[in-house]
Formats: structure tokens, sequence, C-alpha cells
């Protein structure tokens, strides 16, 4: 093989090279954007399951609210919890007499004397509430920890595929040749690299409302039937 033959042959290696830089950067590129998107998608989906579980959960402050009986005995409740926003007491507020009713209706009373009957009731849901709160509570870590690890991950993203870097690179491999043809002026690669870019997450409270932190009942026991004995009817 002679001399030119061999410089052809070369140059084809290195533009085949070439090609093939050029299509990884690009693959990579794609493969782990889409990675990003799922793994997005993921986490909405997870804070919309979690919004359900909210939701829920306000059903159990509706019911004891409803058991407590009076707006006093909810403040009694919420002093006791040390909580200064009252959980749901608006939408409490908003139903009608006949809804507030069916509230209770999943949750029979147990005892011989209606004071045995109210404390009950109110014990019991209460135990309910916070049983539900902490499952929330471990749902809500999880898909801060989520949020967190998928922040990471779109940091190391930007910083892997900054359009600068790339087209750097493809310069270089170009002979300094224009990435783009016809070129980019400056505000036009700005916003090509704005665009490269993921754009990190946020979950409102709106979307991912925290749970109340709540005792457990043995912790707050005493405090409740402190509350039941001031509260109940007849005593």
């Amino acid at each position: 093989m002679g001399t030119k033959a061999m410089d052809d042959a070369a140059d084809r290696l290195v533009e085949s090279l070439k090609v093939q830089i050029k299509k990884e950067i690009i693959d990579n590129y794609f493969a782990d954007r889409v990675y990003l998107e799922e793994d997005t998608a993921l986490l909405r989906q997870e804070a919309e399951a979690y919004r359900k579980e909210y939701e829920l959960l306000g059903r159990r402050f509706l019911a004891l609210y409803q058991a407590l009986g009076s707006e006093a005995g909810c403040r009694l409740l919420m002093e006791a919890l040390n909580l200064k926003d009252w959980p749901f007491y608006e939408q409490y507020c908003a139903l009608t007499n006949g809804q507030r009713q069916e509230l209770l209706q999943s949750c029979r009373p147990r005892g011989f004397t209606a004071y045995r009957r109210f404390r009950n009731r109110i014990l019991d849901l209460y135990d309910l509430l916070h049983r539900d709160s902490l499952s929330l509570r471990e749902s809500y870590a999880k898909i801060q920890t989520h949020l967190t690890l998928l922040n990471e991950d779109i940091d190391k993203f930007n910083l892997s595929y900054d359009f600068g870097l790339i087209a750097a690179q493809i310069e270089a491999l170009e002979g300094r040749g224009q990435v783009i043809s016809g070129g980019l002026l400056s505000p036009e690669r700005e916003e090509l690299s704005t665009r490269m870019r993921g754009k990190r997450q946020k979950l409102s409270d709106a979307e991912c409302p925290p749970p109340p932190d709540l005792p457990p009942l043995n912790q707050i026991k005493e405090r409740l039937l402190d509350i039941i004995d001031r509260i109940c009817p007849g005593r």
C-alpha cells in the first residue's frame, strides 16, 4: 500500500472515530435525559399518591373534631398537641350537620355508659390518627429523599452535558470548526445551553404538605383524659 493510500485510510479512520464519538455524546445525552424525565414523572406520581393519603388523614381529623363536639374541645386538643394551625378545621367547618354525622359511622362507640363511649371514641380516633400520621411521615420522608437524589442527578447531568464543554469537545474534533452549520450567536448559544439543561425539581407544600408530628397515644393519654373530663356532656 502506497503512502497516499495509507494516509487516506488513516483519514477515513479518524473521520469514523469522530462520528462515533459525536454519536456517543449525543446518545448518552438523550439516554440520561430520558432517565431524568422518567424519574421526575415517578416523583410526581409518588407526590400525587401521597396527597391522596394526606386527604385520608384529613378524614381522621374531621372525625376527631366531630367526636370532640365543640370548638372549645378542639381548641384544648390543639393546645395539647401544640398545633397553632388546626389541620383541616376549615374543611370541617364547611361541612353540613349531616356530613358531620357521617364522619363517625365507621367508629362504633365502646362502653356501657355515655362517658365511657365518649371517652373511648376519642381515644380510639386519636390512636388511628396518630398511626396514619406516622405512616404518612414515613412516606413524606421517602419523597423528600427521592427529591434530593433526583436534584443531585440533575446537577451531575448539567455538569456532564454543559453545552459549552460539549461544543468545545466537538470543535476540537473538527479542528475548531463550527459545531452547528452557520454558527450560533452568543444569545442563541445561551438559549440552547439553557434548553439542554435539566431543571431542578421542587415540591411545594401544596403539592406535598408535611404531615403534623403527633405524639403516640401513650404519651398524651393523660392530657386527652383531662380534656375528655372537661368537655364530656353531663360531667
